[in-house]
C-alpha cells in the first residue's frame, strides 16, 4: 500500500503541475516576450502623457504668472510714472534754488572775509605790542594764581587724606 499512495501522490503532484503549468506551455515562449513588452511600452506611454500633460499645465501656469506679473508693473509704472516726474521736477527746483543761495552765500562770505581781514590789520599793525604786553601779564596772572592754589591746597605729610 505504500508503494499505491507514493504512485497515487506523485499521480496528483503530476496533475497538479501539469495543471499549473498549462498556462505557460499553452502559450508560446514569444508570445509571453511580447506581453510583458507591450505592458512596458502601455506603462512607457502613459509616463510619457501624464509627464507631458504635467509640463503643459506647469507651462500654462508660469505664463500666467508672467503675464500677471507684466501687468502688475505695467499698473505700477501708469501710476507711479507721474509721481516721479513731479519730484523730480521738484528736486530740479531745489538745486536750482540752492545753486542760488550757494553763491549769494559765498558773494557774502566773500565780503565779510574782505571786511574781517581789512579791520583785523589795521587793528593788528596798531595793537600789535599793546597785545603781546597784555597777554604776558595775563600769564603771569594765571601762573601767579596756579602757584596760591597749589601752596593753599597742597597735601603736606601731616594732612591726612580720607580713603
Amino acid at each position: 500500500m505504500r508503494i499505491r499512495l507514493s504512485r497515487v501522490g506523485g499521480a496528483l503532484a503530476a496533475a497538479a503541475l501539469l495543471l499549473t503549468a498549462g498556462p505557460v506551455f499553452a502559450n508560446p515562449l514569444e508570445s509571453q516576450e511580447n506581453s510583458l513588452q507591450s505592458q512596458f511600452a502601455r506603462v512607457a506611454a502613459q509616463l510619457m502623457a501624464d509627464s507631458e500633460r504635467a509640463i503643459a499645465a506647469a507651462a500654462e501656469a508660469a505664463n500666467g504668472a508672467v503675464e500677471e506679473g507684466q501687468d502688475a508693473l505695467a499698473e505700477a509704472e501708469k501710476n507711479l510714472a507721474p509721481r516721479l516726474q513731479t519730484f523730480s521736477r521738484l528736486l530740479n527746483e531745489q538745486k536750482v534754488k540752492f545753486a542760488m543761495i550757494g553763491e549769494d552765500a559765498g558773494a557774502w562770505f566773500d565780503a565779510w572775509k574782505q571786511a574781517i581781514t581789512e579791520s583785523w590789520t589795521d587793528a593788528w599793525a596798531e595793537s600789535w605790542s599793546e597785545t603781546w604786553v597784555e597777554m604776558q601779564r595775563s600769564a603771569s596772572q594765571a601762573l601767579d594764581e596756579f602757584r596760591d592754589w597749589i601752596e593753599k591746597y597742597s597735601v603736606s605729610e601731616k594732612t591726612e587724606i580720607p580713603v
